[in-house]
């Protein structure tokens, strides 16, 4: 018999996630790079975190105010890769 649970999909709790982010200070946009603010500046400009589905584990994002304005375009187009 297996003891193994499906995993329920939680409900991202953005200013809790972004408390958890901002407080080690490495934060930064998934799209544009841009670095995150202090908690108290990124709640009040706009930051999101939205969370990704993957096929092993989920994926936290951050998004600053100006990519989520942009075309839904430019934004479905996956992140190149860096050359080392």
């Amino acid at each position: 018999m297996s003891v193994l649970k499906t995993a329920e999909r939680m409900e991202l709790n953005v200013p809790d996630a972004l408390y958890a982010i901002c407080s080690t200070g490495k934060g930064r946009c998934w799209f544009c790079d841009h670095r995150l603010p202090r908690l108290s500046e990124a709640l009040q400009s706009g930051w999101d975190v939205q969370r990704i589905e993957g096929a092993r584990v989920a994926t936290i994002i951050l998004i600053c105010p100006r990519c989520q304005h942009k075309p839904e375009k430019l934004k479905a187009q996956p992140p190149i890769a860096a050359r080392l």
